[in-house]
């Protein structure tokens, strides 16, 4: 008896819609995770590059110290004290480059760093080769500021005075002084660390940090394609507030008396930079708190957050650090005597 097989169907089934859905938006999120992580990853490679780059320029600052009986190069010099301090720089080549590009640090240093532009200029685009940087620009913009007031000196001469006349070359903030408390003012102690042997606490003390030359405002985000700029200031410069660690949102409000910095105090470099401000009388300023972003009261060289929400800094024992805002508010950071302070994000010193 013959049976006859009924031939059985397979149904072939097809993804809905849904689930198609639901895979794409599976891979979209995975594809989102991996652009975070590969960004994240390029930051940090960057991050720590500008980290070793930084402890090369500080070990030509140390080189520098070396050849020098041991003094710190000078933060700024305009052309009058070059003058007086028989200051002569030369180039790769061996051509004497003109005082009015050797007033901040970067030409005098680059010797030191057998002319290595790339260690401090890499960051600048617009330049196909770092040989072709104009000299303005190495002067003013290097990646890296420098601690000028509190560590060899912000050197200046009045018109009419030379070496040999009265007076000479005067460094701001020298034997100032400074505010044990308020109202309580330490005389004639020294705000300048001259020579690396006169620095207190070498695994404390800022060298260099990214920095570039702020406008008042409240900056919140990183900023990579900031210009840099050839010193660097703490949060107080003297009595003047100048820059806060920052969330945005307002504490308290205080009166800075006195007349406040004027740009044209600071060289001809600045001057041309930020453009030439009168002085400045009472000013109101806020004082804020979180370090989300930073609060910048006067025209100034601050800390630049160019990569991270931190300020990659080296310090006088060739350590470096990303370090944030708030931590750079605390002045025993920049100079000696502010570890003495009761206060040490509080501490000035008079202006002198």
């Amino acid at each position: 008896m013959n049976s006859t097989r009924q031939p059985t169907s397979r149904t072939k089934r097809a993804f809905t819609i849904v689930e198609l859905l639901v895979v794409i938006s599976i891979i979209a999120i995975l594809l989102s995770v991996l652009s975070v992580g590969i960004i994240q990853a390029g930051k940090s490679a960057r991050q720590t590059k500008a980290l070793s780059n930084l402890k090369q320029v500080a070990t030509a600052w140390t080189q520098y110290a070396n050849q020098n009986d041991d003094r710190a190069i000078p933060g700024y010099m305009d052309d009058a004290t070059q003058a007086a301090f028989k200051i002569k720089v030369r180039d790769r080549d061996g051509n004497r480059v003109q005082p009015e590009f050797c007033r901040t640090y970067a030409f005098r240093l680059l010797p030191f760093l057998e002319h290595d532009r790339s260690l401090m200029y890499d960051y600048l685009a617009d330049y196909e080769q770092t040989s072709t940087i104009p000299p303005a620009e190495i002067a003013a913009n290097p990646a890296f500021g420098y601690n000028a007031f509190y560590l060899g000196g912000w050197w200046t001469t009045a018109p009419g005075q030379t070496d040999e006349g009265v007076g000479g070359p005067r460094m701001r903030f020298s034997g100032t002084g400074y505010f044990k408390a308020p109202g309580n003012l330490v005389q004639r102690q020294e705000m300048v660390a001259r020579s690396l042997s006169q620095i207190q606490r070498p695994s404390d003390m800022v060298v260099f940090g990214s920095s570039y030359a702020a406008q008042p405002g409240f900056f919140k985000n990183p900023d990579e394609l900031a210009r840099g700029s050839a010193w660097i200031v703490p949060s107080r410069l003297a009595t003047t507030e100048i820059w806060a660690a920052s969330d945005g949102t307002s504490f308290n409000t205080m009166q800075v008396p006195g007349t406040l910095v004027d740009a044209r105090q600071l060289g001809e470099i600045w001057a041309a930079l930020l453009g030439s401000q009168g002085p400045r009388t009472r000013q109101s300023v806020v004082l804020t708190q979180g370090g989300a972003g930073m609060d910048v009261f006067v025209a100034q060289s601050v800390p630049l957050r160019r990569i991270k929400n931190t300020v990659p800094t080296v310090r006088a024992d060739l350590s470096t650090e990303p370090q944030g805002l708030r931590d750079l508010m605390n002045q025993s950071r920049w100079m000696n005597n502010a570890g003495y302070s009761e206060d040490p994000v509080r501490f000035s010193h008079p202006d002198g």
